[in-house]
């Protein structure tokens, strides 16, 4: 029997040795955003550590984390990796590594990594890391593949590192793959670095209190945070709530549509009714649905406790397979945030009048925009690098949407100067638009003006990631849709899910969309609107034909 010297039981020891295990995963978080080598993972935190136990089972994530990633990680862990390699076929220094979109994270940038923890000649845990890589090969991400073959490099579950060292043989393929070996390569020593800082800190953690192992005190997290989740849920009405809404897809309309059942103290959640896949990677795999449908009710019904496998333990789900929330295994996937980022309003919708006090107006940072910039600069070095836009929150019950905010992923954009160091382009605007916001009794956020101008003597192609430019973000509980996107060349209209070149010193504008509003725009209090028209957010026009609003004497003349 494990030696155990803590009362677990006792709320207080819980609390404390809780505390420290998201430490130590914070550590391996600045470990791994500290030393990546490509923006994308070193500036916009697209990466995540987690900390599970000798099951695969989360105990505890890094505290700045991408949603879906803290979902992924130990579904990936618990259903292949440890099937394929089971504990007696490792040993220390291992470190085991895939990127294939049904195992991880739904696309081939994502790779997902999991090194074992041994202490005292056994394995107590495992440490966990997936980061987006600048690049995988085949198409440069965005959504016109028509298959996964089309997208880029994919590899299984392989021992990347085995007993300590690098295996070579994967490492070659890989840099000879992609487009940027230096900095792909280096963010993959970045993880492995991340993952051996959780080790290590784990081991020290186990000795310092007199454990044998992590699976007891995991037991311990598990029980009570899904104990807290089962009694939030059992606070709502049982019932089933459904809600639907229209994307722009690829060309043509898509529909994505959810039903949520309440049932006692568990909640299932079934997309019948959504449209077919599609020949274009914006196909969601039904791990990165998944995440993004538990992630919103966590967020409605239990924000508090911090993430681990027992949160998540009462949330299951499905859609119909061949749909483009439960794709076939060939499709392309790349872009599949494009449809996964707006599960979580879809579901805030289905769930309005349940809990209208939690609920958020659909978000213009739902998805991410994206501009993966690539070309050769004049000396013949190959350049690339995503850059990130965000659309407005959606208005909420208490105050407005924030304005450019990512969400429901929480990815930071590069800075600027960062952006402009690595790829030759000048950031020419970026301001706040006018009038963008949802109207209601608290408005949507603002949507976003940037204005991208190609510096370089080469041309350079921008591929584009983007959505709500025909169909805007709705809003809730009586509050009005926000302003559309829109992606112009030189003033002319673009696809906004295409590749647009760009000559020596042509443009490129986005405009991302403004968030949905929440509630009655006739209960906005004018001292919200006058502070609006101060503030630039809203115009007098706006605040006149929308909220018949008079700012003074002189408006009411006119």
């Amino acid at each position: 029997m494990a030696r155990t010297a803590v009362d677990f039981e006792d709320p207080i020891n819980l609390q404390v040795l809780w505390n420290r295990l998201i430490f130590i995963a914070d550590q391996a978080d600045h470990v791994l955003g500290r030393t990546a080598f490509s923006p994308i993972v070193r500036e916009n935190h697209d990466y995540v550590t987690v900390l599970m136990d000798s099951r695969g089972r989360a105990v505890a994530q890094c505290t700045w984390s991408i949603p879906v990633f803290i979902t992924s990680l130990p579904s990936a862990a618990q259903k292949h990796f440890l099937p394929t390699f089971p504990a007696e076929t490792l040993v220390e220094g291992d470190v085991l590594a895939t990127n294939d979109p049904e195992i991880g994270t739904g696309h081939l940038p994502d790779v997902t990594m999991i090194t074992p923890i041994f202490h005292r000649g056994r394995i107590v845990g495992y440490a966990g890391s997936i980061a987006h890589l600048p690049d995988i090969g085949g198409a440069p991400l965005h959504s016109d593949a028509s298959d996964i073959f089309e997208e880029g490099l994919r590899f299984p579950i392989v021992k990347i590192h085995e007993a300590g060292v690098p295996n070579q043989d994967v490492l070659d393929i890989i840099a000879a793959s992609v487009r940027l070996p230096r900095e792909v390569l280096g963010d993959i020593d970045s993880m492995v670095a991340a993952n051996a800082v959780m080790a290590r800190e784990l081991v020290a953690f186990l000795d310092e209190y007199g454990l044998d192992e992590l699976d007891g005190l995991a037991d311990a997290i598990h029980g009570r945070s899904e104990s807290q989740m089962r009694t939030a849920i059992g606070s709502w009405p049982n019932g089933s709530f459904s809600a639907e809404t229209t994307l722009d897809g690829y060309g043509e309309d898509i529909t994505l549509r959810a039903t949520v059942t309440v049932a006692d103290q568990s909640i299932h959640v079934d997309y019948a009714g959504t449209s077919p896949q599609i020949l274009h990677s914006i196909n969601c795999r039904a791990n990165y649905r998944y995440a993004h449908t538990v992630y919103a009710l966590k967020c409605l019904l239990d924000p508090e406790t911090p993430n681990n496998e027992g949160c998540i333990a009462p949330i299951t789900d499905e859609a119909p397979p061949g749909s483009i929330l439960n794709p076939e295994a060939w499709t392309a996937g790349n872009s599949r945030n494009l449809v996964g980022h707006v599960i979580p309003s879809l579901i805030f919708k289905a769930l309005q009048d349940v809990a209208p006090d939690k609920v958020l107006g659909d978000s213009g940072g739902a998805p991410i925009w994206a501009a993966n910039c690539v070309g050769r600069r004049d000396d013949g070095a190959q350049f690339g690098s995503v850059q990130n836009f965000h659309g407005g929150l959606g208005g909420r019950a208490r105050s407005d949407g924030l304005d450019t905010l990512s969400f429901p992923s929480n990815c930071k954009v590069t800075a600027v100067e960062m952006f402009e160091l690595v790829v030759p382009v000048l950031t020419e605007r970026k301001e706040l638009i006018a009038d963008s916001g949802g109207a209601g009794r608290h408005r949507g956020g603002l949507g976003q003006r940037v204005v991208l101008r190609n510096l370089g003597r080469q041309p350079m192609n921008v591929y584009l990631a983007s959505e709500r430019v025909r169909h805007p973000c709705f809003g809730v509980l009586g509050g009005r849709d926000g302003r559309p996107g829109r992606i112009t060349k030189n003033g002319l209209p673009q696809f906004p899910k295409g590749k647009v070149t760009l000559a020596q010193g042509e443009a490129l504008a986005i405009e991302t969309p403004g968030g949905g509003g929440h509630g009655d725009v006739a209960q906005r209090a004018p001292s919200l609107i006058e502070r609006d028209l101060a503030d630039g957010a809203i115009t007098p026009q706006a605040a006149r034909e929308i909220y018949g609003y008079r700012r003074s004497l002189a408006d009411a003349a006119e």
